[in-house]
């Protein structure tokens, strides 16, 4: 089953100064990813990842983790339901979104969820608008693409992203646990 609007891939590049929502990032430019862009996207996805395995070992990479990571970017970039957007300043690819849009449980009233499933701004570029202008990009092409509403998952430790997006409007909705399966080992105690 495909969203309503399946074709909704734009491929435009898009000026910071084009856009109808306030951004301070000035001279940023997003863009589709290219097959060419890998390497410094891998570079940012390690930045991002590095932060979180600091804050929550839990987020410890697998041996391949570049590979898969590589295969993800790759399946998305050819799927009409997945958007890879980088922000380039000047000539710098400086962030990265990853979005997508996909059917909600068909008990529910939404029938399109959609997702933002990856999001990073270099640590040097940060608290400049750059992390807003790709949210604001993805939640209109998400939108454009039938999404109902838009999700995300946040780490609960990385207090610094759990600011951003309540600042731009992010409200609790659910609450994701994880569970120590050591308390469920035979003979386990609480």
């Amino acid at each position: 089953m495909s969203p309503p609007g399946a074709a909704c891939y734009l491929k435009r590049e898009v000026h910071a100064r084009e856009r109808p929502f306030p951004a301070r990032a000035g001279d940023i430019v997003l863009r589709d990813a290219r097959e060419d862009d890998f390497d410094a996207l891998l570079a940012l996805w390690r930045e991002l990842m590095d932060l979180h395995v600091e804050l929550d070992d839990r987020f410890d990479l697998s041996d391949n983790a570049d590979q898969r990571f590589f295969n993800y970017v790759d399946t998305a970039q050819s799927r009409d339901d997945y958007r890879v957007r980088l922000a380039v300043h000047r000539e710098e690819i400086v962030g990265f979104a990853i979005a997508c849009v996909l059917p909600n449980s068909p008990v529910y009233r939404a029938r399109w969820i959609g997702y933002i499933n990856d999001l990073c701004v270099t640590a040097s570029m940060r608290r400049r608008g750059v992390g807003e202008l790709l949210v604001h990009d993805a939640v209109a092409w998400l939108r454009q693409c039938g999404a109902e509403s838009v999700e995300v998952y946040v780490a609960h430790h990385n207090a610094v992203a759990q600011r951003f997006w309540r600042r731009i409007g992010g409200t609790e909705y659910l609450e994701r646990l994880s569970l120590d399966l050591t308390r469920f080992e035979p003979g386990a105690r609480d």
